[in-house]
């Protein structure tokens, strides 16, 4: 019995699994580029439903009139040692969007053009880093001129297209959007791509994260009043149904074998969420044959090994985000005011680490309460709780 893989796997092929709907969705929005109509994007979903490999599954299937960068906010964020800026942010951009067309057929088409742009530019302020040299067009490490560097960074996709006869759109993917709220003045960043964006005809942007669907960054990019007002096409990708998880484990797994009751049990515990099913089926035994109870059983017994998403993200949280986790776990749902009271911390800094619960996906408001978002947290949390007498510290 081979192992699953619980995170990014280079094979992608090997691991990714259906799909077909939301890649449908998703190269639908994208072909539009091809008329001229870019479609930006906000993709959700829970923690573990499989957005990152979706999204690399789309990536790899792009259409050759098309070029592609992946942009992970969250390694930008910890590989910076010294104050997260949009600067930062903006650099290693431009590195993948440089990355994605040097590895094209396109490289020496665009290669002069590329230099006439820098020139004309005037780029000796630019101090990229990392990204010191674009097709292997060498940029002098100065002073950064940050109003320059934005207007390259922001301008590139769109110049390139324009280039390339053969080439209708630039697809840039920005995971793990919510952690650009570490930076300052994070709504500058969003206007700033959607000052440019609003007159390119052929750049599309897909911003996604691990967010519950109540977290206000959501409307700081979206909503009303946020960059895109509205406009953004929302895509939420769903965890698997009963009968999609049947089928991945007929196709894929085939050597574990439930009762009736034992599949329901299963369903239950890992809610179609393919990171939770494919870290419950490493735990199994093809030799068994699960019913409800031996399911439960497996679960308990392997229930860190299962759940070792929810035990790192615990782990990163501070005493007062975990004291207000753990009162929401005892009391279900509560309030704003409730759960401030209970806190017991001054109104800024509940503020902010609520957020910081909201952008992580653990907590959802609902019906003017908040909450628990994902049940399997809350399932560990009050198994630890009733085994060792108190909640993991």
């Amino acid at each position: 019995m081979n192992s699953k893989p619980l995170f990014l796997h280079d094979d992608l092929d090997k691991y990714f699994y259906n799909r077909k709907d939301d890649i449908k969705k998703l190269k639908y929005q994208i072909d539009s580029l091809n008329y001229s109509l870019p479609q930006q994007i906000l993709l959700t979903g829970y923690r573990g439903v499989g957005k990152t490999y979706l999204l690399k599954k789309v990536q790899s299937e792009i259409e050759p009139n098309m070029f592609c960068a992946y942009l992970d906010i969250a390694k930008v964020y910890s590989t910076t040692y010294e104050k997260f800026t949009i600067k930062h942010v903006l650099i290693e951009l431009l590195s993948e969007m440089n990355k994605a067309v040097t590895d094209s057929d396109y490289q020496n088409t665009i290669k002069s053009k590329i230099n006439q742009l820098i020139n004309n530019l005037k780029l000796k302020n630019y101090d990229f880093a990392d990204a010191a040299e674009i097709f292997n067009i060498p940029i002098p490490k100065t002073e950064t001129d940050y109003g320059k560097l934005s207007r390259f960074v922001m301008e590139f996709p769109q110049k390139v297209v324009d280039s390339i006869d053969e080439i209708n759109g630039f697809v840039i993917i920005i995971d793990e959007f919510q952690k650009l709220r570490e930076i300052e003045k994070m709504d500058k960043f969003f206007w700033l791509i959607r000052s440019f964006n609003q007159t390119q005809h052929n750049v599309s942007y897909i911003f996604t994260g691990s967010i519950s669907r109540s977290s206000d960054i959501i409307s700081k990019l979206n909503g009303e009043n946020g960059p895109f007002g509205g406009r953004l096409q929302q895509i939420r990708i769903n965890p698997f149904t009963k009968e999609e998880t049947r089928s991945y484990f007929d196709e894929c797994m085939s050597e574990i074998e439930f009762t009736e009751d034992g599949f329901d049990r299963f369903y239950g515990c890992t809610r179609g969420i393919p990171l939770y099913i494919n870290s419950f089926y490493n735990v199994m035994d093809s030799g068994q044959v699960y019913d409800s109870e031996m399911v439960k059983n497996t679960f308990f017994t392997n229930m860190e090994q299962i759940l070792i998403m929810w035990i790192k993200v615990w782990s990163s949280l501070n005493n007062t985000e975990k004291n207000i986790v753990k009162n929401l776990v005892d009391e279900d749902s509560l309030t704003w005011s409730e759960l401030l009271e209970k806190t017991n911390v001054s109104r800024a800094t509940f503020n902010k680490y609520l957020t910081n619960l909201k952008d992580k996906g653990i907590l959802a408001y609902e019906n003017q309460k908040y909450c628990i978002d994902d049940k399997m947290l809350k399932t560990w949390l009050n198994h630890e709780k009733e085994v060792y007498g108190i909640y993991p510290l």
